[in-house]
């Protein structure tokens, strides 16, 4: 059992080292120094726990959560404009596009199958196995 936890350690290493997770660090760093994003990333933040708080109550006011649910899109909307934040967003794609490859290979390395709605057949257009 001590091997497993070792080449899964081994494993988490090589990920943090990639190109993929260098790359989504180096966004989500410059993302952070963004006040404008900063700020509106706090604001989100501040209209889901609303939400949330109000989620809690026995019967909670639509309108209200409605406006803020208008908030949130309105929000999410001008983070989407900004370029750290479209950075951002495609690195950590990059990211979980990786991990996902990851977790084809180890699936088909235990199974030796892999998902029906992730493979083809014809490993030539598979990025999972190469």
């Amino acid at each position: 059992m001590d091997n497993v936890f070792l080449k899964t350690r081994e494993l988490g290493e090589a990920l943090l080292e990639s190109e993929a997770y260098r790359k989504m660090k180096e966004c989500e760093d410059k993302a952070m120094r963004n006040q404008e994003a900063a700020q509106l990333m706090g604001e989100m933040l501040e209209r889901r726990a609303s939400i949330q708080e109000m989620m809690q109550q026995t019967n909670p006011d639509p309108g209200a959560l409605k406006r803020l649910s208008d908030e949130m899109d309105d929000i999410q909307a001008r983070l989407q404009m900004m370029d750290d934040i479209v950075a951002l967003t495609q690195a950590r794609g990059e990211f979980n596009g990786l991990i996902n490859q990851v977790n084809q290979v180890l699936q088909f390395i235990v199974t030796g199958k892999m998902d029906s709605d992730d493979c083809a057949g014809d490993c030539s257009a598979c990025a999972g196995c190469h």
